[in-house]
């Protein structure tokens, strides 16, 4: 029987997080791509860690994810959590690149400042792109969520949508059958939304 709890896409900017979101949602999974509207925001800011949006949503993706999946863990029993990882070379080069393309929202508009810098602070502990505190946040989120699920194998997918994996393994995971189009969706918008 498909997966019918709360899917978490744990994976850091630039890792197919919104690849996957697609993906989950042409399986027919209500996914959301970086939660970022202003109940959200204050819900995070004050540790409320059931999140109206996921009264619509099954699924979220992408950084406001990423720093609390301890937390949605223990207010939603039973769901699924997809870590998405790439060669850490080439994920630091698209990282510089998107940080560097990527524009904060006009002034007139301080929410989504505020909004992406409490998120950029909380998984990166920075508002800016740096290759050396950048690899470390990438190697201790990866070696955390390992060890968070070590005992739980059927709970956490590590996978690489960069390197080519696809619908056979998530399809899998969830339990579900694999789509007539099985291609998998391969989203690349350096400045898709806001800045993830």
């Amino acid at each position: 029987m498909p997966h019918q709890g709360k899917i978490f896409g744990i994976g850091l900017s630039r890792t197919g997080t919104k690849s996957l979101a697609t993906a989950l949602n042409l399986l027919g999974i209500k996914t959301m791509w970086y939660p970022q509207d202003q109940t959200t925001y204050r819900e995070l800011m004050t540790a409320h860690y059931r999140l109206t949006v996921l009264e619509e949503y099954q699924a979220l993706t992408d950084t406001p994810v990423v720093p609390f999946y301890p937390q949605f863990d223990q207010e939603y029993p039973g769901s699924k959590f997809v870590l998405t990882i790439r060669d850490k070379e080439s994920w630091l080069r698209s990282c510089e690149k998107h940080w560097q393309n990527s524009t904060f929202p006009p002034q007139e508009v301080p929410f989504w400042r505020k909004y992406a810098s409490f998120i950029d602070l909380c998984v990166y502990g920075c508002n800016a792109f740096n290759a050396s505190r950048f690899s470390y946040v990438y190697d201790r989120h990866v070696e955390g969520v390992q060890s968070y699920f070590h005992n739980r194998p059927d709970d956490l997918l590590i996978m690489n949508i960069c390197g080519g994996e696809g619908y056979d393994r998530l399809c899998e995971f969830l339990d579900y059958q694999l789509p007539e189009n099985s291609e998998f969706p391969k989203v690349n918008d350096f400045n898709a939304n806001l800045l993830h």
